[in-house]
């Protein structure tokens, strides 16, 4: 019976470990609450913690308890920040649900709220301790554990996990490290959860080992942005008449519209035709030159369709003008999206050593405190067994 009970609560841990994990990834599914897929991660989380129903109502009392401290810690780090959130939904046996309105500005806030949720987990334990001293009983012992335990588990530097929103201010190129990590500790402890949470960490790290690509990208499609505008403005000159002239202007040539367009589709042609002689898969990293060189021509194509339009569509100089100002809009957007790019990991020394310093604190008290916790449990479990 004891035998019993002690793996009823080792799977208990498991659930409970992940249902957090799987309240993470809210994080990175927040785009995609609203899609089909969203109702089916609610669903699973819903399912899972029904599951850990068979554990026994103290067991979900506990549950219930620590993820729900734990996200608020979360939301009392937003509400600092000032990051706009939504109200906090409680779901039974997943903890609270808070959806960000906005995403943080930097990795540095950005690791301050992912510290809010563990550092409120080892708070939520606190009380625990004092009942299990005071009382000698199992629960609390068990509450002690199970809180350590999940939310130690979270501190893995690995993207969408705290512990990887948290390394991130740090240095992206942790989390493959935290990925190795991971995948050792899963073929210890197999758990489909820990697969998952493997396959979301390793598209986070590429996609962060691929931004120096997509900035390339980017820049690639600011020239673009930047030729269309000195061939718009060219326009002026070929377009119009510049002896003729109506009341809002010089006269639109329109037989000069048919002729650039011509020349436009020629150019368009030999572009196909050169995108088409290159590879159609080529290998990232390996063949990047090759790849930003394919991406420049399919570029140079999409702008040759959109000069067409705006020649087609020009009827005076004031249309030359708007096109002009939405194109350098365009431009400013995308300049901005390269700066954040550039600017987001940025973090002074005192805040890497600051966060440093508290990240592998807070593992280590919380590591104590599953040693403490299971040692309690191992000793009673012993006890019971000799009786």
């Amino acid at each position: 019976m004891a035998k019993q009970k002690r793996n009823n609560t080792g799977k208990g841990i498991l659930a409970a470990t992940g249902l957090l994990i799987l309240s993470k990834l809210k994080w990175v599914f927040a785009l995609l609450k609203f899609s089909k897929f969203g109702g089916m991660l609610i669903s699973l989380m819903v399912s899972l913690g029904a599951y850990a129903l068979i554990f026994g109502w103290q067991f979900g009392v506990a549950l219930i308890y620590l993820l729900f401290v734990h996200e608020m810690g979360h939301l009392v780090a937003a509400k600092q920040k000032g990051i706009k959130t939504s109200p906090a939904v409680f779901i039974p046996f997943m903890g609270a649900v808070i959806g960000m309105k906005e995403q943080p500005k930097d990795a540095a806030t950005e690791a301050y709220l992912a510290y809010g949720g563990p550092l409120a987990g080892l708070v939520s334990v606190i009380p625990a301790l004092i009942l299990y001293t005071l009382t000698g009983q199992s629960v609390w012992a068990l509450v002690i554990m199970l809180g350590s335990f999940i939310n130690l588990i979270n501190l893995f530097p690995v993207s969408p996990l705290d512990g990887g929103r948290i390394v991130g201010v740090l240095s992206p190129n942790l989390w493959f490290l935290g990925l190795l990590g991971m995948i050792v500790f899963t073929y210890f402890y197999p758990s489909v959860l820990f697969v998952i949470i493997i396959i979301i960490g390793f598209f986070s790290w590429w996609r962060r080992f691929r931004e120096d690509y997509n900035i390339k990208v980017i820049q690639l499609q600011i020239v673009a942005r930047e030729r269309l505008i000195e061939k718009v403005l060219k326009l002026r000159e070929d377009l119009f008449y510049q002896y003729y002239r109506e009341e809002d202007g010089p006269m639109v040539n329109q037989v000069m519209k048919e002729y650039l367009i011509r020349d436009v589709r020629q150019e368009q042609g030999t572009l196909q035709g050169e995108i088409s002689s290159m590879s159609k898969w080529l290998i990232p990293i390996l063949q990047d030159r090759k790849k930003l060189r394919k991406m420049s021509l399919i570029l140079q194509g999409q702008i040759n369709k959109e000069l067409m339009t705006i020649i087609t569509r020009i009827e005076d100089q004031h249309d030359i003008s708007q096109v002009v100002n939405e194109q350098q809009r365009i431009i400013r957007k995308l300049k901005g999206q390269s700066e954040a790019i550039n600017k987001y990991y940025n973090a002074t020394v005192r805040t890497k050593v600051t966060v440093f310093i508290a990240y592998i604190l807070l593992a280590a008290v919380l590591g104590l405190l599953f040693i403490y916790g299971q040692g309690i449990l191992e000793s009673q479990y012993i006890v019971t067994s000799l009786q």
